[in-house]
Parts: structure tokens; C-alpha cells; sequence
């Protein structure tokens, strides 16, 4: 087995599906179309070629969702706790259902342009940082969504929750990440997210861009 196939058994993919977005005006972004596509598609199709397994954390899955046949994760912690309780869900997922893995990778469903060795690049620091968390950056901006998150830390993140924490950048005070900077291709920034319906012509033309790469 290759060492990328080996990390590829040992990170489960996480999407982080959120809800639907005040400035797509209410709509939920994973069935956003993209030249054809809806968003969570084109996400997780990229994702597919860097791990083994992927769960959607998603908490009013729809018919797309369910179409994938992939494990639909609700967040174990009542209270609509944020994005980290979508991540707790994945961490306590990985942990019951695939005792191999030694890290949850997640990443946004309006981010379609994530790099295609993200997770092989994340993982080449986990030996030096093994109990850290590790972030993706890009153009001088941390993308918090984009990480890799050791299983481990699903007894502490649920007890960060539980005390009252919400936010990631809280959690990292007592868990610091390792930070790893993704270079712009073609022009593209890695990590350009579609906030708004003005985003999606610019998506569009990083998509042209990205395809004569």
C-alpha cells in the first residue's frame, strides 16, 4: 500500500453541509447549481480522491443529500451549537465506525476549488504534530473550516461545547493548530467559498480557469 493510500484509510472526509444562507437568501447552498452540477456534488466528488470514507454533516438532509448514499450526521449535542458541533458528530462518527481512522478532514460544501492533495499535504505534518489540530491558509487568511482534526479530540471539543464554547477559534486556545499555507493555482485561490449569488459567475470563470490548468 502506498503511503497515500494508507493516509487515505486513516482520514475520514467530513463536508460541513451548514444551513441554509442569509445571503443566497435562504437557500441551501449544497443544491446551488455550478455549470451544470450542485455544489455538494462538485465537493465531494473532489474529496472522494483523497479519502477512503466521507460523512456529510448535515442536520435537515434533502433528497440530494440522501442521494449519495453516504452516513447523514446530525449533531449529537442538542441546542444548534455551530460548525464544531457538526465536527464533534464526525469525530464520535470515526470513532465508533472506523477504529482505524486517525483523523477527521473537513471541508466546506460552498468551497469547490480545495486543492487535490489537500489532505495528503495536511497529513505530511501530522507526524510532528500528532495531537494538533492542522489548518489551511491561503492569501494570509486561516480557512478554519479546512482542517485536519485527530479523532482524539472529540472528548474535549464536546466538553468545550458543553461549558459553553461555540466558536473554533475559542477551541483552539487550549488545542492550538498547526497552520499550512495552500498557494493560488492558475489564479484561483484554493479556498474561494460562494457567499452570495455575485460569487457564481466568479466561480464559474475559476472553474474555466482550473479546467485548461
Amino acid at each position: 500500500m502506498s503511503d497515500a493510500q494508507s493516509n487515505q484509510n486513516l482520514t475520514v472526509g467530513c463536508v460541513l453541509c451548514g444551513g441554509k444562507s442569509r445571503r443566497m437568501g435562504g437557500a441551501d447552498k449544497a443544491l446551488l447549481d455550478l455549470d451544470g452540477i450542485p455544489l455538494l456534488k462538485h465537493v465531494t466528488t473532489r474529496l472522494q480522491e483523497q479519502v477512503e470514507r466521507i460523512v456529510l454533516s448535515v442536520n435537515e438532509p434533502g433528497a440530494l443529500h440522501e442521494s449519495l448514499e453516504l452516513p447523514l450526521l446530525a449533531d449529537e449535542l442538542t441546542g444548534h451549537l455551530g460548525p464544531l458541533a457538526g465536527l464533534h458528530a464526525a469525530l464520535s462518527w470515526a470513532r465508533k465506525y472506523s477504529p482505524d481512522a486517525r483523523d477527521v478532514v473537513t471541508v466546506a460544501v460552498d468551497t469547490p476549488f480545495f486543492p487535490m492533495d489537500m489532505v495528503e499535504v495536511l497529513v505530511s505534518h501530522r507526524e510532528a504534530n500528532a495531537d494538533c489540530p492542522v489548518i489551511c491558509s491561503s492569501g494570509d487568511r486561516d480557512h478554519f473550516a479546512f482542517g485536519l482534526w485527530p479523532v482524539a479530540l472529540a472528548d474535549p471539543m464536546k466538553e468545550y461545547l458543553l461549558n459553553g464554547g461555540r466558536s473554533i477559534r475559542g477551541f483552539f486556545k487550549d488545542h492550538p493548530p498547526v497552520i499550512v499555507t495552500f498557494e493560488a493555482h492558475n489564479g484561483v485561490d484554493p479556498f474561494f467559498n460562494i457567499n452570495t449569488p455575485e460569487d457564481v459567475p466568479i466561480a464559474l470563470g475559476h472553474l474555466a480557469k482550473l479546467r485548461v490548468q
